[in-house]
């Protein structure tokens, strides 16, 4: 029997193709979970492939119900993680995967936002499942030796993971340089090459509704120093505080705002006022110059881009990552050039608004986050569409045949029908199902297989 005899064409719109994608989490900020990177950066990702496509249906591993993830094209499921860290990233329920990954549901893509735990679960999924899915991924964090603060690092592991996948986006040039520059202490030409192809940069950017109107630059502002980054050593918070007080000795019209700085601040003159999200950017709008230090880690930093977006220029240290970011901005190397920067700044207006417009002007052209997400829309469908046939099969005959006559079908159903056992994997036959024009899958969690005529 050909292909072409279960092609109908009557009264209906084009199916939906369903690509079912498993996200396993990275969660690192348990106190308060919607302030969590990886929640922040799973929920704008959904959005935004959300308005490019309609056929992502997302199973979203999490330890609790986040209404912020709550989309129509998600599930969630539960499990407890490790809070710490290290202890985190080591940690894997082989059990409650197994149990949770069950027969009933199908996965065509593996999201792993924590590269450590790559291998367990590909090698659950592929040994006790009847899926065996492509794996991509994304990496918040990298234990490199000159930032670790616990005494057993999982950067090997965390390479070990990446090997894995078929792509792991990271967020600059200049982080994937540590990565690669670090991976070569332990691993071979040949593997760090590898690295080096599967590692892929993916800039954060801004949203463009979230870039604020030029306008706002020529606002009355007090002369407020934002540094609005987290307060810790690998941002060399410390060193920035001894810059402002040398600052303060020769001028006093300034303030600092450290939004994240939790207990008591080193000055009088410091603020460590908070807000929620939309209190936060309307008091970016009112600073007048934010402050970009040295890095140990080589990330993008989403804090100076939450001040350029909303008309702050910011000064930054001339290291690569920066350069990634804007280079459009004015860089420092030692602290003399930060202070005469400082001073330039917060003595011409026109100065500082010419830089805040400069910087409005580069994420407008250059750093704008759907366009990232355009990309990886692509890169989903060649992936999840990779190494499937048009060529049907006898069973793959008998699959679509039943599905015809029933008009739709559950996975369980499909199994007994073809009288399959636990040890059967579906994923091929899954895909060569999808190719049929009259065969598409339902967008909720447990796959249905229906039969749609087409207009």
């Amino acid at each position: 029997m050909n292909l072409d005899d279960f092609i109908e064409e009557k009264e209906d719109n084009t199916p939906t193709k369903t690509i079912r994608i498993l996200v396993w989490p990275n969660i690192t900020f348990s106190k308060d979970l919607t302030k969590d990177s990886y929640i922040q950066v799973i929920k704008n990702m959904i959005t935004e492939l959300n308005k490019i496509r309609d056929d992502l249906y997302f199973y979203l591993i999490l330890p609790k119900y986040l209404e912020c993830l709550d989309f129509p094209n998600t599930s969630q499921h539960f499990t407890e993680f490790p809070t710490y860290p290290p202890t985190m990233r080591s940690h894997f329920d082989v059990e409650w995967f197994r149990k949770w990954a069950s027969h009933d549901l199908d996965f065509d893509l593996v999201f792993s936002h924590l590269p450590e735990h790559t291998h367990q679960v590909k090698n659950t999924l592929y040994n006790v499942t009847h899926h065996t899915p492509p794996v991509f991924g994304y990496c918040h964090w990298f234990d490199f030796d000159s930032i670790t603060a616990w005494q057993c690092g999982c950067f090997n592991q965390n390479m070990l993971g990446i090997l894995e996948m078929d792509r792991c986006y990271i967020n600059t040039q200049a982080q994937k340089d540590l990565v690669l520059e670090q991976a070569q202490k332990t691993f071979n030409t040949d593997i760090v090459g590898k690295l080096d192809k599967i590692l892929t940069v993916q800039h954060l950017g801004v949203k463009r509704d979230d870039i604020v109107d030029s306008s706002v630059v020529e606002r009355p502002r007090e002369k407020i120093i934002v540094f609005n980054h987290r307060p810790d050593t690998y941002k060399n918070y410390d060193h920035f505080v001894t810059l402002m007080r040398k600052l303060r000795e020769v001028r006093q019209d300034f303030s600092v705002w450290v939004p994240l700085l939790n207990g008591q601040v080193p000055e009088p003159w410091f603020s460590n006022e908070k807000f929620g999200k939309e209190g936060y950017y309307k008091k970016l709008q009112e600073c007048w110059v934010g402050f970009s230090p040295k890095q140990l880690y080589g990330g993008w930093s989403v804090s100076t881009t939450d001040g350029l977006m909303n008309g702050v220029p910011y000064i930054m240290y001339d290291a690569p990552y920066y350069h990634e970011l804007n280079k459009t901005a004015d860089f420092f190397e030692t602290d003399e050039r930060a202070l005469e920067l400082l001073n330039q700044y917060l003595n011409d207006g026109y100065r500082r608004n010419s830089a805040a417009y400069e910087g409005i002007t580069h994420l407008n052209s250059s750093l704008i986050y759907e366009d990232e997400m355009e990309k990886m829309s692509e890169y989903i469908t060649e992936l999840a569409g990779r190494n499937s046939t048009h060529k049907f099969s006898d069973a793959t005959h008998k699959m679509a045949d039943f599905i015809r006559t029933n008009g739709t079908v559950s996975k369980k159903e499909l199994f007994k029908h073809m009288n399959w056992g636990r040890g059967i994997k579906f994923t091929s036959y899954r895909k060569k199902l999808l190719t049929h024009p009259n065969i598409y899958d339902n967008m909720q969690q447990y796959p249905e297989y229906k039969w749609r005529v087409l207009k």
